[in-house]
């Protein structure tokens, strides 16, 4: 049985209806959470919310295009009014699409910095606001990477935004402890998810490959990173504020390709 760490907390998990997001929301409502779970559309995250409800949890879904700041503004407002103001976020959201420097597109450019680092930027921001007002602290959770700190081939636009992802993570950490809130960054490894599955399956990455490469022998599981969202979020990570915990099987550390 989970032990129920996060009771009486409220949970914002963006990129909530697959993947990572889908897995953190679940575990959070298992920890005791009431987890907003936000999606581009409310109905894309229904799945999740019907998940967390069936298993006895509280989550309700809610619709939002992070990288906009008018609709991060009005979202955060109508979880504040539904729910009451936010104590944990997950900066969760994120695309990854390929394209080698020399063809590489101004959109393409455009829409990895926007949805994967302007949206944490945005979200954050509401949420501090939010957190601070309440008073109580709060702890933020921005979900990076491995590639914002190692040089992939091919993905210059989404190991960029994961790098501004980390930087981010600490300059907010630094700022907002006055303030009680916790800002820390957790950066997967190559995590089986469907994102991994169709790059694998358009050819963009060789998951037998990856797998050799890793010192466990494996790619990480949604649950693996769930956990450690877990931990940093309650309060056995009270002093922890402006660190990245790589979760990666060993990938970092071991510097051989």
């Amino acid at each position: 049985m989970t032990t129920k760490t996060l009771n009486g907390k409220l949970a914002l998990v963006t990129g909530a209806s697959r993947g990572i997001g889908k897995g953190i929301a679940i575990a959070l409502a298992n920890a005791g959470a009431h987890v907003a779970c936000i999606a581009t559309k409310a109905e894309n995250a229904n799945d999740v919310v019907a998940t967390i409800q069936a298993e006895g949890g509280k989550a309700v879904a809610f619709g939002c295009k992070v990288e906009s700041g008018s609709a991060v503004t009005a979202t955060f407002a109508e979880v504040e009014k539904q729910l009451g103001p936010v104590d944990i976020l997950v900066n969760n959201a994120g695309i990854s699409n390929p394209q080698p420097l020399l063809k590489m597109t101004e959109e393409n450019w455009n829409s990895h910095m926007d949805i994967n680092a302007k949206s944490v930027f945005l979200c954050s921001q509401a949420a501090i606001r939010q957190m601070k007002e309440a008073g109580n602290g709060g702890s933020v959770i921005n979900i990076g990477s491995i590639v914002g700190q190692n040089a992939i081939p091919q993905t210059l636009s989404y190991c960029t935004s994961k790098a501004a992802v980390e930087h981010m993570t600490r300059v907010m950490a630094v700022e907002c402890a006055k303030y009680k809130v916790r800002v820390n960054c957790i950066a997967p490894g190559y995590i089986r998810t469907e994102m991994i599955e169709q790059l694998a399956a358009d050819g963009k990455l060789a998951a037998d490959a990856i797998e050799k490469r890793t010192p466990q022998r494996r790619m990480g599981s949604v649950e693996d990173i769930a956990a450690a969202v877990i931990f940093v979020a309650g309060p056995g990570a009270g002093f922890m504020t402006g660190e990245t915990l790589n979760i990666d099987g060993g990938w970092t550390a071991y510097g051989y390709l």
